[in-house]
């Protein structure tokens, strides 16, 4: 493989772990680069990967979690640049979207493979997002959770961050929700807007996709403490679109307005307030995905 770019965020959960190894995991699989580049923030994440392109390189891998793919897609859209996925974060939704989870030796036999696809992006409030965009509660947690933890605690550090925000929330709040063909106005804690798969580790729908040219939303009405936590426990349980009170649509485009500003999550990093209008980019970004990636399980 040729004009290879790697760049590591050693902010992220597994990066430190993995780092040491990763040479020769890279010989094993037969990827060679001229070296890899550690970085410790997003703005250099993204400077670091724009100067990868600069240069000529015709792939760029790129190790972190979900936040650090949504940097990757902001610098990657629509070039023809393929992005191979290594899985280094706490959650890799944007991995397990692409179907290949959270093995990094799984992840470098697929870009060894050299398949690639067009996948598509979110775009919101002028940054695309890889996987997916929260609304109010969970946008709130991904605020609340102390970068230092996440290595230690793993996906638990969304548990102890979304406790402050999980027992100050009350009441939600109003919101009007439209899209070609359909309309919303309800009081919610929370909304999912994805433009990949995986919310965590449970498809936001059955059939959400990446590849579909359309974002997958996801809701409920439940707003009190008992509502919300029934709700992240049936994600868990990947029951969530059964509840009685959840509204699932998908959409190209889709419009949230809210009585208060409220504060949206691109893959666990800042993605400005509401109100705001969410757009599929469709293809945007080449990516190393399995052979017969489909874009939906088996």
């Amino acid at each position: 493989m040729v004009n290879t770019g790697i760049v590591l965020n050693v902010k992220s959960s597994g990066t430190k772990r993995h780092l040491g190894e990763l040479p020769d995991r890279l010989r094993k699989h037969g990827i060679v680069a001229p070296e890899i580049v550690t970085v410790d923030d997003h703005v250099q994440l993204e400077k670091r990967i724009r100067r990868f392109v600069k240069a000529g390189a015709s792939t760029v891998l790129v190790g972190g979690g979900d936040g650090s793919m949504a940097i990757a897609a902001n610098a990657l859209a629509y070039r023809d640049v393929t992005l191979g996925v290594l899985p280094l974060g706490t959650g890799n939704s944007f991995a397990q979207t692409l179907g290949i989870g959270t093995d990094v030796d799984s992840a470098l036999a697929v870009i060894a493979g050299g398949h690639a696809r067009r996948v598509d992006l979110g775009h919101v409030n002028g940054r695309y997002f890889a996987n997916f965009a929260t609304v109010g509660l969970s946008a709130e947690i991904a605020e609340n959770v102390p970068a230092a933890v996440k290595p230690v605690l793993g996906p638990v550090s969304y548990v102890v961050g979304g406790i402050v925000p999980f027992l100050k929330s009350r009441g939600g709040f109003k919101a009007k929700v439209r899209w070609k063909g359909g309309k919303l106005d309800l009081r919610t804690a929370q909304m999912v807007i994805a433009s990949g798969r995986f919310f965590g580790h449970t498809p936001v729908a059955p059939d959400a996709s990446a590849v579909d040219g359309k974002l997958a939303f996801f809701t409920t009405e439940g707003t009190s403490h008992l509502e919300v936590a029934r709700m992240y426990a049936a994600f868990a349980l990947g029951l969530q679109t059964k509840l009685p009170d959840a509204h699932t649509f998908a959409a190209a485009k889709i419009r949230i307005k809210t009585k208060h500003k409220q504060p949206i999550s691109i893959d666990g990093d800042d993605g400005g307030t509401t109100p705001a209008t969410f757009r599929v980019a469709h293809k945007a970004l080449r990516v190393y995905v399995p052979a017969g990636f489909t874009g939906v399980d088996p």
